[in-house]
């Protein structure tokens, strides 16, 4: 008996000393090509430093709006999952999740940042509720027109029935992106003497569903 249960020992370890690789995926014969109106710029052009807020608060600039695009070959599930390409260098005080930053100045000074929202969904010219996602995998309702677009968040149009949303294959999105942005409290910038950049840079990818 001591045996048998010493050699069943020694084929368990040789069974876990193994493990499988998956590779999977799907070609799909359809392509989509995204676009945002203006080439993709927000400019507020030159702001006097006189203007921020002289009273210990960050200083909000105009609302800006931008259309996003994306033309497909054929009806196609999508999203649009956004990426800052200046990780690290948003600027608020006590929000938990980080929105997106502006550049850092003199190495390390944040000037502010900015948040995206949406509105205006179009799916093959039909109005269509706002949706979004973490993983691709579970939705929620994004209709609400105060919800941020969190960073590395996916976005799409679909249907909301019973508070279960699901992406819908379309041809043609469109939809508004309203750009916020806010310079830090004036307490908070470098030194008088300099011209602080605004340097946001954000990547909008079509993700294939």
């Amino acid at each position: 008996m001591t045996a048998v249960i010493a050699f069943a020992s020694v084929g368990q370890v040789v069974a876990a000393s193994s493990v499988d690789l998956s590779v999977k995926g799907s070609i799909t014969p359809a392509a989509c090509t995204p676009a945002l109106s203006n080439a993709g710029v927000v400019d507020h052009g030159k702001i006097s430093r006189k203007d921020l807020d002289q009273h210990n608060k960050p200083t909000p600039l105009p609302v800006a709006t931008l259309q996003l695009r994306v033309d497909c070959t054929g009806p196609t599930l999508l999203a649009v999952k956004s990426h800052d390409n200046r990780a690290g260098s948003s600027g608020e005080e006590t929000i938990v999740g980080r929105n997106f930053g502006l550049g850092l100045v003199n190495g390390d000074k944040k000037v502010g940042w900015y948040l995206l929202k949406t509105a205006n969904g179009m799916a093959d010219g039909v109005g269509r509720p706002m949706i979004e996602s973490n993983n691709g995998t579970s939705w929620s309702d994004a209709t609400h027109p105060g919800l941020i677009w969190q960073v590395n968040g996916m976005r799409t149009l679909g249907t909301l029935t019973g508070g279960v949303a699901t992406p819908l294959p379309l041809q043609v999105m469109t939809m508004d992106i309203q750009v916020e942005t806010t310079i830090v409290r004036i307490q908070h910038l470098p030194s008088l003497g300099q011209e602080l950049p605004l340097d946001g840079s954000a990547t909008l990818d079509v993700v294939y569903l």
